[in-house]
């Protein structure tokens, strides 16, 4: 019985405050929230590569009342639907901005005395996009955050199943540290998406979904934006899933160095699909889920 409160770091992030729902907003910490990793806590968080300096970033927290008592398995019941809401609030905040979390979520039972650790839960890490470390928040987060995560709740809960494949594979992606299994999950999530079959219609349904003259990379102040439209890779992106998925040798453009930018000229072709991919799979799990599950689930 009592007040709780679920913290996890979010150090990748450069929005500021944030409100995501009720009782769940992106903030640093407070005072005794920031005591309480000095125990067992901090060991964990330094365990899962989470450093100290991110302790005073931002971070991920839900504030929550459980009134049933601990040997209540309501109570237990209570806790676990708090953790898979920060699950389903991660999944909402990456596919508005993946740049990556520890995955480390602390529970808390607040005392007289200050803060109790009650449990902990770790899902692998989400490796951030390169591009959306440097990138400043979307403008429109506050706008969409909202109502993305009650649509990704929804989702999860009815189910539908065409929806939460292309998220798992947006997350699964989000752990791979091998680029081209990354694009492979990523182009996979969009290829079921688009419930395109070939590259001509993947591409035409990727532009249709997204904006064909849309930029793929949004703006990173003090960086060059990348000049690539959906357009110029949607196909590439398919035929390269392709080779990797039947094993077949690699196109050399995809070898080639392209750059990704003035501030990354000698990036190869293959990583700056990379990039593309997760912004792409984003993009297209954002515009389907604001405008209602529905839209995919028939």
């Amino acid at each position: 019985m009592g007040e709780f409160v679920l913290l996890s770091p979010l150090p990748g992030w450069r929005g500021g405050n944030q409100e995501i729902a009720e009782g769940i907003r992106i903030r640093s910490l407070t005072t005794p929230e920031r005591s309480a990793l000095d125990g067992a806590a901090g060991s964990l968080l330094r365990h899962h590569d989470v450093a100290e300096a991110a302790w005073d970033a931002w971070w991920v927290t839900y504030e929550f009342d459980n009134p049933h008592p601990p040997d209540n398995v309501r109570h237990r019941r209570r806790q676990d639907a708090a953790f898979k809401l920060m699950t389903h609030a991660q999944y909402a905040m990456q596919i508005l901005a993946p740049v990556g979390a520890p995955n480390v979520c602390l529970l808390y039972r607040k005392t007289a005395d200050g803060l109790a650790l009650e449990t902990t839960q770790q899902r692998p890490a989400y490796l951030p996009s390169i591009w959306a470390r440097m990138a400043h928040a979307p403008v429109d987060f506050a706008a969409h955050i909202p109502a993305l995560l009650s649509q990704v709740r929804e989702v999860f809960q009815r189910p539908i199943l065409r929806l939460q494949i292309p998220i798992w594979l947006l997350e699964q992606g989000l752990g791979a540290p091998d680029r081209h299994i990354r694009i492979l999950l990523w182009a996979t999530g969009l290829d079921g998406l688009t419930r395109s079959g070939g590259v001509v219609h993947f591409g035409e349904r990727v532009c249709d979904l997204i904006g064909a003259d849309s930029y793929v990379f949004p703006p990173a102040d003090g960086h060059c934006r990348p000049e690539l439209r959906v357009k110029d890779v949607a196909q590439d992106l398919y035929q390269l899933r392709t080779e990797m998925a039947h094993g077949l040798p690699f196109h050399v453009k995809f070898r080639q160095t392209r750059g990704l930018s003035a501030e990354f000229p000698d990036w190869r072709y293959d990583h700056v699909l990379e990039e593309c991919a997760v912004f792409l799979l984003c993009d297209a799990l954002r515009q389907t889920l604001l405008n209602g599950p529905d839209r995919i689930a028939s």
